[in-house]
Protein backbone atom coordinates (compact mmCIF):
# COMPACT_ATOMS: atom_id res chain seq x y z
CA UNK A 1 0.00 0.00 0.00
CA UNK A 2 1.37 3.32 -0.86
CA UNK A 3 1.02 5.47 2.07
CA UNK A 4 2.34 8.89 0.45
CA UNK A 5 -0.33 9.05 -2.44
CA UNK A 6 -1.77 12.26 -1.85
CA UNK A 7 -5.76 11.86 -2.88
CA UNK A 8 -7.12 14.34 -4.87
CA UNK A 9 -9.17 16.82 -2.81
CA UNK A 10 -13.08 16.99 -3.47
CA UNK A 11 -14.47 19.98 -3.29
CA UNK A 12 -15.52 20.64 0.41
CA UNK A 13 -18.72 22.41 1.61
CA UNK A 14 -18.31 25.50 2.75
CA UNK A 15 -16.74 26.34 5.75
CA UNK A 16 -18.67 27.27 8.85
CA UNK A 17 -17.08 30.78 10.73
CA UNK A 18 -13.88 29.42 12.57
CA UNK A 19 -14.18 30.63 16.57
CA UNK A 20 -11.94 29.35 19.60
CA UNK A 21 -13.65 25.75 21.16
CA UNK A 22 -14.54 25.88 24.44
CA UNK A 23 -13.56 23.02 26.43
CA UNK A 24 -16.64 20.85 25.97
CA UNK A 25 -17.03 21.56 22.44
CA UNK A 26 -13.13 20.69 21.57
CA UNK A 27 -14.72 17.15 23.12
CA UNK A 28 -17.53 17.22 20.89
CA UNK A 29 -15.71 18.08 17.49
CA UNK A 30 -13.01 15.25 18.74
CA UNK A 31 -15.55 12.83 19.08
CA UNK A 32 -16.88 13.70 15.57
CA UNK A 33 -13.33 13.38 13.94
CA UNK A 34 -12.89 10.27 15.85
CA UNK A 35 -16.39 8.50 14.43
CA UNK A 36 -15.07 9.80 10.91
CA UNK A 37 -11.65 7.68 11.67
CA UNK A 38 -13.49 4.44 12.94
CA UNK A 39 -15.74 4.34 9.74
CA UNK A 40 -12.87 3.79 7.99
CA UNK A 41 -13.18 7.08 6.12
CA UNK A 42 -9.24 8.11 6.54
CA UNK A 43 -7.23 10.52 6.62
CA UNK A 44 -8.60 13.17 4.11
CA UNK A 45 -12.04 12.88 5.77
CA UNK A 46 -11.01 14.43 8.87
CA UNK A 47 -8.47 16.67 7.36
CA UNK A 48 -11.73 18.04 5.58
CA UNK A 49 -13.70 18.30 8.90
CA UNK A 50 -10.81 20.67 10.17
CA UNK A 51 -10.68 22.66 7.12
CA UNK A 52 -14.44 23.14 7.14
CA UNK A 53 -14.57 24.06 10.57
CA UNK A 54 -11.80 26.74 10.35
CA UNK A 55 -11.77 27.63 6.70
CA UNK A 56 -8.01 26.65 6.46
CA UNK A 57 -6.16 24.17 4.59
CA UNK A 58 -5.24 21.04 6.30
CA UNK A 59 -2.23 18.62 6.15
CA UNK A 60 -0.83 15.45 7.20
CA UNK A 61 3.08 15.07 7.20
CA UNK A 62 4.56 11.18 7.33
CA UNK A 63 7.60 11.21 9.53
CA UNK A 64 10.07 10.80 5.66
CA UNK A 65 8.64 14.85 5.27
CA UNK A 66 6.45 13.83 2.53
CA UNK A 67 2.95 14.40 2.09
CA UNK A 68 0.28 12.04 3.21
CA UNK A 69 -2.83 13.84 2.93
CA UNK A 70 -4.10 17.49 2.41
CA UNK A 71 -7.41 19.44 1.79
CA UNK A 72 -5.41 21.60 -0.52
CA UNK A 73 -3.16 21.06 -3.46
CA UNK A 74 0.29 21.27 -1.65
CA UNK A 75 2.59 18.08 -2.13
CA UNK A 76 5.59 20.19 -0.77
CA UNK A 77 7.54 18.02 1.49
CA UNK A 78 9.39 19.21 4.46
CA UNK A 79 13.27 17.51 5.54
CA UNK A 80 13.22 14.50 7.94
CA UNK A 81 15.13 17.00 10.21
CA UNK A 82 12.47 19.67 9.78
CA UNK A 83 9.56 16.56 11.03
CA UNK A 84 12.37 15.41 13.92
CA UNK A 85 12.92 19.24 15.30
CA UNK A 86 8.64 19.01 15.73
CA UNK A 87 8.38 16.15 17.44
CA UNK A 88 11.17 17.12 20.04
CA UNK A 89 8.79 20.05 20.90
CA UNK A 90 6.23 19.50 23.83
CA UNK A 91 4.06 21.96 22.23
CA UNK A 92 2.69 23.24 18.46
CA UNK A 93 5.00 25.06 16.53
CA UNK A 94 5.07 26.95 13.32
CA UNK A 95 6.70 26.11 10.15
CA UNK A 96 7.37 26.73 6.68
CA UNK A 97 6.80 24.30 4.13
CA UNK A 98 6.72 26.31 0.87
CA UNK A 99 7.13 30.35 0.46
CA UNK A 100 3.89 32.05 1.72
CA UNK A 101 2.30 28.87 2.98
CA UNK A 102 3.15 28.91 6.65
CA UNK A 103 1.35 26.31 9.40
CA UNK A 104 0.83 25.50 12.88
CA UNK A 105 2.11 21.82 13.38
CA UNK A 106 1.35 19.56 15.93
CA UNK A 107 3.52 15.88 16.21
CA UNK A 108 0.88 12.82 16.29
CA UNK A 109 1.70 9.70 18.00
CA UNK A 110 -0.28 6.19 17.58
CA UNK A 111 1.67 4.97 21.34
CA UNK A 112 5.55 4.82 20.73
CA UNK A 113 5.15 5.07 17.12
CA UNK A 114 5.66 8.74 15.18
CA UNK A 115 2.80 9.35 12.62
CA UNK A 116 3.65 12.43 11.28
CA UNK A 117 3.06 16.08 11.68
CA UNK A 118 -0.48 17.50 11.56
CA UNK A 119 -0.72 21.17 9.93
CA UNK A 120 -3.14 23.89 10.20
CA UNK A 121 -2.39 26.33 7.42
CA UNK A 122 -2.26 30.36 7.60
CA UNK A 123 -0.57 30.68 11.39
CA UNK A 124 0.55 33.99 11.45
CA UNK A 125 0.54 35.04 15.40
CA UNK A 126 2.18 33.11 18.42
CA UNK A 127 -1.14 34.20 19.74
CA UNK A 128 -2.85 31.64 17.38
CA UNK A 129 -0.43 28.66 17.89
CA UNK A 130 -2.64 28.25 21.57
CA UNK A 131 -6.28 28.47 19.43
CA UNK A 132 -4.75 26.08 16.19
CA UNK A 133 -3.38 23.32 18.90
CA UNK A 134 -6.92 22.65 20.65
CA UNK A 135 -8.17 22.25 17.16
CA UNK A 136 -4.94 19.96 16.11
CA UNK A 137 -5.06 18.00 19.71
CA UNK A 138 -8.79 17.20 19.07
CA UNK A 139 -7.78 15.64 15.42
CA UNK A 140 -4.97 14.07 16.72
CA UNK A 141 -6.35 11.16 18.26
CA UNK A 142 -8.22 10.26 14.66
CA UNK A 143 -4.79 10.79 12.52
CA UNK A 144 -3.48 7.81 15.07
CA UNK A 145 -7.07 5.32 14.95
CA UNK A 146 -6.30 5.44 10.92
CA UNK A 147 -2.63 5.32 11.58
CA UNK A 148 -3.50 1.82 13.35
CA UNK A 149 -5.75 0.49 11.35
CA UNK A 150 -3.14 0.97 8.27
CA UNK A 151 -1.24 -0.81 10.50
CA UNK A 152 -3.29 -3.60 10.43
CA UNK A 153 -3.89 -3.76 7.33
CA UNK A 154 -0.21 -3.92 6.35
CA UNK A 155 0.18 -6.52 7.99
CA UNK A 156 -2.69 -8.55 6.84
CA UNK A 157 -0.77 -8.34 3.42
CA UNK A 158 2.84 -8.24 4.91
CA UNK A 159 3.02 -12.47 5.27
CA UNK A 160 2.08 -13.73 1.57
CA UNK A 161 4.59 -10.68 0.79
CA UNK A 162 7.27 -12.22 2.55
CA UNK A 163 6.40 -15.57 1.35
CA UNK A 164 7.13 -14.09 -2.46
CA UNK A 165 10.47 -12.48 -1.37
CA UNK A 166 11.33 -15.99 0.32
CA UNK A 167 10.92 -17.50 -2.93
CA UNK A 168 12.41 -14.81 -5.08
CA UNK A 169 15.62 -15.22 -2.71
CA UNK A 170 15.90 -18.57 -2.07
CA UNK A 171 14.36 -20.19 -5.36
CA UNK A 172 10.42 -21.55 -5.88
CA UNK A 173 9.62 -24.92 -5.89
CA UNK A 174 6.92 -23.24 -7.92
CA UNK A 175 6.80 -22.89 -11.74
CA UNK A 176 8.02 -19.75 -12.97
CA UNK A 177 4.28 -18.86 -14.50
CA UNK A 178 2.62 -19.29 -11.03
CA UNK A 179 5.73 -16.65 -9.92
CA UNK A 180 5.29 -14.05 -12.02
CA UNK A 181 1.43 -13.89 -11.94
CA UNK A 182 1.57 -13.49 -8.08
CA UNK A 183 4.32 -10.75 -8.32
CA UNK A 184 1.98 -9.34 -10.82
CA UNK A 185 -0.97 -8.82 -8.18
CA UNK A 186 1.95 -6.52 -5.71
CA UNK A 187 2.49 -4.77 -9.04
CA UNK A 188 6.24 -6.69 -9.99
CA UNK A 189 6.83 -7.50 -13.30
CA UNK A 190 9.82 -9.69 -12.76
CA UNK A 191 10.15 -10.59 -16.41
CA UNK A 192 11.79 -7.13 -16.65
CA UNK A 193 14.77 -5.11 -15.40
CA UNK A 194 14.54 -5.35 -11.52
CA UNK A 195 16.97 -5.88 -8.92
CA UNK A 196 17.16 -7.36 -5.39
CA UNK A 197 17.60 -4.75 -2.79
CA UNK A 198 18.79 -5.20 0.93
CA UNK A 199 17.70 -2.50 3.62
CA UNK A 200 19.68 -2.40 6.98
CA UNK A 201 19.36 -0.78 10.20
CA UNK A 202 20.83 -2.07 13.54
CA UNK A 203 20.00 0.94 15.60
CA UNK A 204 17.41 -0.02 19.05
CA UNK A 205 14.11 1.19 17.90
CA UNK A 206 13.57 -2.05 16.10
CA UNK A 207 9.46 -1.68 16.63
CA UNK A 208 9.48 1.28 14.22
CA UNK A 209 11.81 -0.45 11.37
CA UNK A 210 9.48 -3.18 11.37
CA UNK A 211 6.51 -0.42 11.08
CA UNK A 212 8.80 1.44 8.46
CA UNK A 213 8.99 -1.54 6.20
CA UNK A 214 5.60 -2.86 6.40
CA UNK A 215 4.37 0.59 5.01
CA UNK A 216 6.72 0.11 2.14
CA UNK A 217 4.28 0.15 -0.95
CA UNK A 218 6.41 -2.96 -2.46
CA UNK A 219 6.75 -6.62 -1.08
CA UNK A 220 9.04 -6.80 1.50
CA UNK A 221 10.57 -9.64 4.14
CA UNK A 222 12.09 -8.50 7.53
CA UNK A 223 14.83 -10.75 8.46
CA UNK A 224 16.26 -8.99 11.64
CA UNK A 225 18.14 -5.78 10.84
CA UNK A 226 17.25 -6.41 7.57
CA UNK A 227 14.47 -5.66 4.82
CA UNK A 228 14.60 -7.09 1.38
CA UNK A 229 12.58 -6.38 -1.25
CA UNK A 230 12.79 -6.02 -5.52
CA UNK A 231 12.91 -2.86 -7.29
CA UNK A 232 12.20 -1.81 -10.88
CA UNK A 233 12.61 1.23 -13.33
CA UNK A 234 15.45 3.41 -11.90
CA UNK A 235 16.88 1.64 -9.36
CA UNK A 236 19.45 4.09 -8.15
CA UNK A 237 16.26 6.62 -7.60
CA UNK A 238 14.03 3.79 -5.98
CA UNK A 239 16.53 2.76 -3.46
CA UNK A 240 18.29 6.11 -1.91
CA UNK A 241 14.53 7.44 -2.36
CA UNK A 242 12.87 4.61 0.13
CA UNK A 243 16.46 4.66 2.51
CA UNK A 244 15.83 7.90 2.82
CA UNK A 245 11.62 7.41 3.79
CA UNK A 246 12.97 4.40 6.07
CA UNK A 247 15.78 6.64 7.58
CA UNK A 248 13.04 9.45 8.54
CA UNK A 249 10.67 6.76 10.37
CA UNK A 250 13.82 5.29 12.74
CA UNK A 251 15.52 8.83 12.81
CA UNK A 252 18.55 7.59 14.57
CA UNK A 253 21.37 5.15 13.41
CA UNK A 254 21.92 5.35 9.48
CA UNK A 255 20.09 3.00 7.30
CA UNK A 256 22.24 1.05 4.73
CA UNK A 257 20.94 0.15 1.42
CA UNK A 258 22.49 -2.08 -1.12
CA UNK A 259 21.67 -3.52 -4.64
CA UNK A 260 22.09 -6.68 -6.38
CA UNK A 261 22.52 -6.86 -10.19
CA UNK A 262 19.82 -5.86 -12.34
CA UNK A 263 18.51 -8.96 -13.88
CA UNK A 264 15.32 -9.51 -16.22
CA UNK A 265 14.42 -13.32 -15.64
CA UNK A 266 12.93 -14.55 -12.17
CA UNK A 267 15.07 -17.01 -12.57
CA UNK A 268 18.15 -14.88 -12.01
CA UNK A 269 16.42 -13.34 -9.02
CA UNK A 270 17.69 -15.30 -6.05
CA UNK A 271 21.59 -14.75 -7.52
CA UNK A 272 20.39 -10.81 -7.53
CA UNK A 273 19.70 -11.28 -3.69
CA UNK A 274 22.87 -13.33 -2.86
CA UNK A 275 24.98 -10.76 -4.29
CA UNK A 276 23.10 -7.67 -2.67
CA UNK A 277 23.86 -9.12 0.38
CA UNK A 278 27.36 -9.35 -0.49
CA UNK A 279 26.98 -5.72 -1.76
CA UNK A 280 25.68 -4.81 2.21
CA UNK A 281 29.09 -6.79 3.87
CA UNK A 282 31.24 -4.28 1.00
CA UNK A 283 29.25 -1.21 1.81
CA UNK A 284 29.48 -1.83 5.77
CA UNK A 285 33.50 -1.28 5.11
CA UNK A 286 33.32 1.78 4.19
CA UNK A 287 32.69 4.42 6.47
CA UNK A 288 30.71 7.58 5.58
CA UNK A 289 28.80 5.63 2.94
CA UNK A 290 25.33 4.77 2.90
CA UNK A 291 23.95 3.45 -0.46
CA UNK A 292 26.04 0.90 -2.66
CA UNK A 293 25.13 -0.81 -5.90
CA UNK A 294 26.62 -3.90 -7.94
CA UNK A 295 26.92 -2.21 -11.15
CA UNK A 296 29.35 0.72 -8.91
CA UNK A 297 31.63 -1.48 -8.03
CA UNK A 298 33.71 -1.82 -11.05
CA UNK A 299 36.44 -4.56 -11.07
CA UNK A 300 34.56 -6.04 -8.16
CA UNK A 301 31.32 -7.07 -10.41
CA UNK A 302 33.51 -9.27 -12.37
CA UNK A 303 35.19 -11.01 -9.43
CA UNK A 304 31.81 -11.72 -7.77
CA UNK A 305 31.10 -14.75 -10.62
CA UNK A 306 34.96 -16.06 -9.47
CA UNK A 307 35.01 -18.94 -7.07
CA UNK A 308 36.15 -18.57 -3.55
CA UNK A 309 38.69 -21.42 -3.65
CA UNK A 310 40.28 -19.24 -6.94
CA UNK A 311 39.72 -15.84 -5.26
CA UNK A 312 42.00 -17.29 -2.97
CA UNK A 313 45.01 -18.67 -4.80
CA UNK A 314 44.95 -15.41 -6.63
CA UNK A 315 45.38 -13.62 -3.76
CA UNK A 316 48.11 -15.48 -2.19
CA UNK A 317 50.10 -15.42 -5.40
CA UNK A 318 50.02 -12.04 -5.36
CA UNK A 319 50.03 -10.63 -2.17
CA UNK A 320 50.51 -14.01 -0.07
CA UNK A 321 54.26 -12.93 1.52
CA UNK A 322 52.51 -9.70 2.95
CA UNK A 323 49.38 -11.30 4.23
CA UNK A 324 50.63 -11.83 7.56
CA UNK A 325 50.90 -8.27 8.08
CA UNK A 326 47.46 -6.26 8.09
CA UNK A 327 49.42 -2.89 8.54
CA UNK A 328 51.44 -3.94 5.19
CA UNK A 329 48.38 -4.84 3.54
CA UNK A 330 46.32 -1.77 4.88
CA UNK A 331 49.42 0.26 3.63
CA UNK A 332 49.55 -0.95 0.05
CA UNK A 333 46.24 -0.22 -0.11
CA UNK A 334 46.34 3.01 0.67
CA UNK A 335 49.45 3.73 -1.10
CA UNK A 336 47.75 2.57 -4.40
CA UNK A 337 44.74 4.89 -3.80
CA UNK A 338 47.08 7.48 -3.37
CA UNK A 339 49.17 6.91 -6.41
CA UNK A 340 51.74 6.66 -4.43
CA UNK A 341 51.56 9.98 -2.31
CA UNK A 342 53.57 9.15 0.45
CA UNK A 343 52.10 12.61 2.25
CA UNK A 344 48.33 11.17 1.56
CA UNK A 345 49.22 7.81 2.98
CA UNK A 346 50.40 9.34 6.12
CA UNK A 347 47.75 11.81 7.17
CA UNK A 348 45.33 8.59 5.59
CA UNK A 349 47.27 6.31 8.16
CA UNK A 350 48.24 8.68 11.05
CA UNK A 351 51.86 8.08 10.55
CA UNK A 352 54.88 9.86 10.20
CA UNK A 353 56.25 10.55 6.57
CA UNK A 354 59.34 8.09 7.00
CA UNK A 355 57.33 4.96 8.37
CA UNK A 356 55.27 4.97 5.71
CA UNK A 357 58.68 5.25 3.09
CA UNK A 358 60.11 2.01 5.07
CA UNK A 359 56.79 0.40 4.98
CA UNK A 360 56.54 0.73 1.40
CA UNK A 361 60.02 -0.95 1.08
CA UNK A 362 59.65 -3.77 2.57
CA UNK A 363 56.57 -4.18 0.44
CA UNK A 364 58.43 -3.78 -2.49
CA UNK A 365 60.83 -6.15 -1.07
CA UNK A 366 58.86 -8.81 -0.44
CA UNK A 367 56.73 -8.90 -3.52
CA UNK A 368 59.92 -7.97 -5.49
CA UNK A 369 57.83 -5.53 -7.81
CA UNK A 370 57.19 -1.83 -7.71
CA UNK A 371 53.53 -1.42 -6.79
CA UNK A 372 53.42 1.75 -8.94
CA UNK A 373 54.21 -0.38 -12.31
CA UNK A 374 51.02 0.01 -14.38
CA UNK A 375 50.94 -3.99 -15.03
CA UNK A 376 51.70 -4.37 -10.83
CA UNK A 377 49.38 -1.91 -9.74
CA UNK A 378 46.23 -3.85 -12.06
CA UNK A 379 47.13 -7.19 -10.32
CA UNK A 380 47.13 -6.02 -7.16
CA UNK A 381 44.48 -4.07 -6.95
CA UNK A 382 42.75 -7.11 -8.31
CA UNK A 383 44.56 -9.22 -5.31
CA UNK A 384 43.41 -6.45 -2.79
CA UNK A 385 39.89 -6.20 -3.69
CA UNK A 386 39.34 -10.17 -3.99
CA UNK A 387 40.78 -10.38 -0.57
CA UNK A 388 38.06 -8.08 0.91
CA UNK A 389 35.26 -9.74 -1.00
CA UNK A 390 36.84 -13.08 0.28
CA UNK A 391 36.84 -11.47 3.96
CA UNK A 392 32.78 -10.49 2.88
CA UNK A 393 32.01 -13.96 1.76
CA UNK A 394 33.00 -15.83 4.77
CA UNK A 395 31.48 -13.13 7.59
CA UNK A 396 28.87 -14.01 5.55
CA UNK A 397 28.62 -17.83 5.67
CA UNK A 398 29.54 -17.60 9.83
CA UNK A 399 26.06 -15.41 10.17
CA UNK A 400 24.54 -18.08 8.10
CA UNK A 401 25.97 -21.27 10.00
CA UNK A 402 25.11 -19.16 13.43
CA UNK A 403 21.27 -18.28 12.14
CA UNK A 404 21.23 -22.53 11.21
CA UNK A 405 22.51 -23.19 15.35
CA UNK A 406 20.30 -21.01 16.48
CA UNK A 407 17.35 -22.13 14.79
CA UNK A 408 18.69 -25.85 15.21
CA UNK A 409 20.07 -26.02 18.55
CA UNK A 410 21.94 -29.24 19.80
Amino acid sequence: MNQSVVRPARPSPPPVAAKPLTPAAAEAFERKLNSLALSGDGWLAVLRAVTHHTGRPARLVGVHGGVLAATDDGTTAMTPVSVAQVFAKDGPATVICEPGWSATARAVRAGERRVGLLLLGGAERRADLDDDDVLLRAASTAIAIEAIRRDAVAAASTETAGRLIDELRFGALRNHAEVLRTAARFGLRLDQPHAAVVFAYGGPNQRTWSTALSWLEMPVRQDGQFGLAVLEGDIDREISRIRVRLQGMVGDELVLAAAGPVVSDVRETSRSFRDAETVLGLLRRRPGEVELMFSSLGLAQLLFGVSPERLQAFVEQHLGPILEREEWVTTLSAWLATKGSRAAVAELLHLHRNSVGYRVGQIRELLDANPLDPEVTLRLQAALTARELLSVLGEDKGCRRGNDSAQHPG
